[in-house]
């Protein structure tokens, strides 16, 4: 049998996403996120969390998809890119998923609105379609730098 791979799931504008679970270092429920004059326009603001500062990043503004808005679904997914802890606001998350990497197929062959160098594939679930985004490839290495100053 096949390796499974382990993602979490979430929503964003109604499609269903995943990153690798290996990125996730937890899941909160959204708190106050303070805005930070002159931030990047990817940045929408930090947050305190335990004694850390935080920058917190829109994935649905992220990837061109609108504005995030509040409800009781919205999380914020503390992620580790690289070297640097980022959290991404997102409607809602679903589950931890167990895919077998034959079920994923390459990003260029679907039809999505989002950047391409975004997505590390596309997996076919009982549930239907989700993206796969490779979370080390949202940013620019300039964007990168600039997290880094948070």
């Amino acid at each position: 049998m096949a390796e499974m791979n382990q993602y979490v799931s979430f929503i964003l504008s109604d499609e269903r996403y995943a990153i690798d679970i290996m990125s996730v270092e937890e899941i909160i429920k959204l708190i106050e996120v303070t805005p930070v004059p002159k931030a990047p326009d990817f940045v929408g603001g930090i947050i305190n969390m335990r004694g850390k500062v935080i920058p917190v990043v829109d994935l649905k503004n992220r990837l061109n998809l609108g504005e995030s808005e509040e409800t009781p679904e919205t999380r914020i997914m503390i992620t580790a890119i690289k070297d640097k802890t980022v959290g991404f606001i997102v409607d809602a998350v679903e589950e931890v998923l167990r895919i077998e990497p034959d079920l994923v197929e390459k990003a260029p062959g679907v039809a999505t609105s989002i950047d391409s160098n975004y997505i590390r594939g596309v997996a076919r679930t009982d549930k239907g379609l989700i993206i796969i985004l490779n979370v080390n490839k949202l940013f620019s290495s300039y964007e990168e730098d600039q997290l880094m100053g948070f």
